[in-house]
């Protein structure tokens, strides 16, 4: 099986690493220095496990030939021109990694329905320096068709994935695995980009985790409206928090931000608040854009959401890059 990641950036190369170390043939596409670093000198993993990995890595998405597993990792905002560079493939499965209630759409456009499959994680990873990529946190990566029907290809993927030691599954309703892992990453994004905290201590504050969860019941209200049922994931209990008692929703995440800082695990941030110590446009209208308008269209109240939605776009308004 060929695999293709392109976008690889920390989680792109994360599992580029995973999957080239298990012995598949992987070809990253990503930014110059990094590319650069790791075809001089391999690909550097980090955190749970220490490896280097010898695997292909390019700049140039358009002197691909064959993908048979297309992963894509890009940032929203540049997903229109990573897809025209690789609109020539015919690869037999794409799935995309980003985030947002609409990320397949752009793939089914640029594919067609047949090759697209749904497609979430909770890996966290980060770029040290070019050629060294580290997980954050070794989480859950969950795969299902778009109709949520089995298929032999649905579990060759899982395979894969456990094949190179990572954890896989396949979700029942990976439209609603994809709702709720949204609906947890957006407020803990949008707060951390606000304030500057890593992740252990937004959750250990009262006042900033009593924002997370009036943003994810927010979102809570707004998927139930939709038709979307959210569920607890592995360390994301959604559900939980939408559901249970206010108070007791803020303890659990007090606690968990506790035994995050108690067992070591102090670096792990989002995407977003790197692009704005980097002075880069973020992804929160991929994040939250969408969310906002169908709160809109159904008269669904979302303070909180909105706020952090106009308050992250309002920092994005004086970015140059």
């Amino acid at each position: 099986m060929k695999i293709v990641a392109l976008g690889a950036g920390a989680l792109g190369s994360v599992y580029g690493g995973y999957l080239s170390k298990a012995g598949y043939d992987v070809t990253l596409v990503g930014r110059s220095a990094h590319i650069q670093a790791v075809n001089r000198q391999g690909l550097r993993i980090s955190g749970r496990d220490e490896f280097v990995a010898d695997v292909q890595a390019t700049t140039d998405a358009r002197a691909l030939r064959e993908a048979d597993l297309l992963l894509i990792c890009v940032r929203g905002p540049d997903t229109a021109q990573a897809l025209a560079d690789v609109a020539h493939l015919r690869p037999e499965i794409v799935v995309s990694f980003q985030n947002g209630i609409r990320k397949d759409e752009p793939l089914i456009a640029c594919f067609g329905p047949g090759p697209v499959m749904g497609a979430t994680s909770v890996v966290g990873a980060r770029i040290m320096e070019p050629g060294h990529a580290r997980c954050t946190s070794f989480g859950h990566t969950w795969f299902g068709e778009l109709n949520n029907r089995p298929s032999p290809r649905l579990q060759a993927v899982v395979s894969v994935w456990e094949r190179a030691g990572l954890l896989a599954a396949v979700s029942d309703d990976i439209r609603a695995a994809e709702w709720s892992k949204l609906a947890y990453l957006l407020p803990v994004s949008a707060l951390s980009g606000l304030t500057r905290l890593p992740y252990h201590q937004i959750l250990q504050s009262p006042d900033l985790a009593y924002l997370l969860v009036q943003m994810v019941r927010e979102i809570g209200t707004i998927a139930k409206v939709y038709g979307v049922e959210l569920y607890d994931l592995p360390g994301i209990n959604v559900l939980t928090l939408t559901t249970g008692q206010f108070d007791q929703s803020i303890r659990i995440l007090s606690a968990r931000g506790k035994a995050l800082e108690a067992s070591g695990q102090t670096d792990i941030s989002t995407n977003l608040l790197h692009d704005i110590t980097i002075g880069r446009k973020t992804e929160i209208e991929n994040l939250a854009g969408d969310l906002v308008r169908l709160a809109y269209d159904a008269a669904i109240s979302t303070p909180a959401l909105n706020f952090a939605h106009r308050a992250i776009r309002g920092i994005d308004g004086w970015v140059q890059k």
